[in-house]
């Protein structure tokens, strides 16, 4: 079993042996974390890489719902798969007065709903959730409090850029929707421990956490526990549900950007096309397509993703399901997805291109900000430094852009040859989850 304190070591050795990214490396070592260190006071933290999925294991493993064959509580994958995996996502807009452009993707089963997800999550596995919401600061500590009893971990709705060991730029202070595992509160040290995905969980001050859960006002001081309820429950059903639940998201939902065509209507705006909402308009070289293409680099690989777009996450979901059913169409299938995972992360490193140093320079801030962010408290200042370089980097990218129109047409058109390979290999794993649904 593995331990948090050589987590770090035992990534970097990865990444020495198998030229991963610190995201990827790091996403295999915390496999195997079976059960975290209690040494903390914290029973029930894990490290992990998908937000959501992070803290339903938390509350999971709490409640006593363990795995059928290993008795230690479920792997973050096979929580992930079980709530839907994965799913799709894509926007852009446009600003006018701000002259600014954004770029969304997303790849997690009900993304936008983090709320419905996790009560689909529970319902699947027989659990009722206790939530609570408030109006106000002091009713909403005393919620929290009140949950807390019993040693039982908290998930919890909040503004990132509010928690001081995430050092976001207070730009994004409103606009950072995050959900994190609250385990406890310290009186004495007037702070909370606090799990977001870190190897270690985080003290936060009670001051800070207030604000964080008081700043985005539909949140509504949203927080979740699960009553405990001890039992190894039939995967078999578990896996199917998640399954069928992830097929059903990516092929009817009635909204286009979240169905799985998205993606191929994505790569008709990357080139060709002459719509308002073609990238050639809404990110013209400058600034603009700056923003697109780091963008593609950011939600792909590192916003709580676990990187490739949680492709690789659900690929493992599949493998570990294969050998639990003792069913090698599940494992093929996961070997499908791990092709796809690595096709996703490929275009976020084609995004910023190692040919143009300036961007490849803004990719390797990028992962070094991961890299960091995943020490929780002990990388803060680093964190914080990463920031302030990409901030640094649009500015000076502002002025003098590296790639000219027909630079940036030919690199248009490279992402988007990219995006149709990667929608026809989602359009042929999801038949082949079809076909073993």
């Amino acid at each position: 079993m593995t331990e948090h304190k050589h987590l770090k070591q035992l990534v970097r050795t990865r990444m020495g042996k198998t030229g991963e990214s610190y995201t990827t490396a790091r996403r295999q070592i915390i496999r195997q974390v079976a059960q975290p260190s209690d040494s903390t006071g914290t029973p029930h933290h894990f490290p992990g890489s998908i937000p959501a999925a992070a803290a339903l294991r938390a509350l999971l493993s709490q409640a006593g719902i363990r795995n059928p064959r290993t008795g230690a509580p479920l792997s973050e994958a096979m929580v992930f798969g079980i709530a839907g995996g994965i799913g799709a996502g894509v926007f852009a807009f446009y600003y006018a007065r701000e002259d600014f452009s954004s770029f969304f993707i997303a790849g997690r089963h009900l993304w936008q709903d983090d709320l419905g997800w996790t009560r689909e999550a529970l319902t699947r596995f027989g659990l009722i959730p206790v939530v609570k919401e408030s109006a106000g600061v002091k009713p909403a500590e005393r919620q929290l409090r009140d949950l807390l009893q019993g040693g039982r971990p908290v998930m919890a709705w909040l503004d990132a850029a509010g928690l001081p060991h995430r050092a976001m730029p207070a730009k994004f202070s409103g606009g950072a929707y995050h959900v994190v595992t609250i385990h406890a509160i310290d009186d004495a040290a007037a702070s909370a421990l606090v799990g977001d995905l870190a190897d270690d969980p985080v003290a936060v001050p009670l001051a800070d956490l207030a604000q964080a859960r008081s700043r985005i006002k539909k949140f509504k001081h949203r927080i979740l526990a699960v009553d405990r309820t001890p039992g190894s429950p039939d995967l078999a059903p578990l896996v199917r549900s998640g399954i069928g639940a992830c097929i059903d998201a990516l092929t009817t939902c009635t909204m286009k950007n979240f169905r799985l065509d998205a993606f191929a209507h994505w790569a008709g705006q990357l080139d060709g096309s002459k719509a308002a909402d073609s990238w050639e308009k809404m990110f013209p070289p400058g600034h603009r397509l700056y923003q697109g293409l780091w963008s593609i680099t950011e939600y792909i690989e590192h916003y709580g993703t676990g990187g490739g777009l949680s492709r690789p996450m659900f690929a493992e979901f599949l493998e570990e399901a294969g050998t639990a059913l003792s069913d090698p169409a599940l494992t093929a299938i996961a070997a499908k997805y791990a092709e796809l995972g690595r096709g996703w992360t490929a275009l976020a490193e084609a995004a910023l291109p190692a040919r143009v140093p300036t961007l490849a320079e803004t990719r390797a801030v990028l992962a070094r900000r991961s890299e960091h962010r995943a020490e929780g408290a002990s990388g803060t200042a680093e964190v914080a430094a990463c920031w302030k370089a990409l901030d640094e980097q649009a500015a000076r990218l502002k002025h003098k852009f590296p790639l000219d129109a027909a630079a940036s047409t030919a690199l248009r058109r490279d992402l988007k040859q990219r995006v149709l390979a990667l929608h026809a290999g989602e359009v042929e794993a999801l038949d082949m989850l079809r076909r073993w649904l």
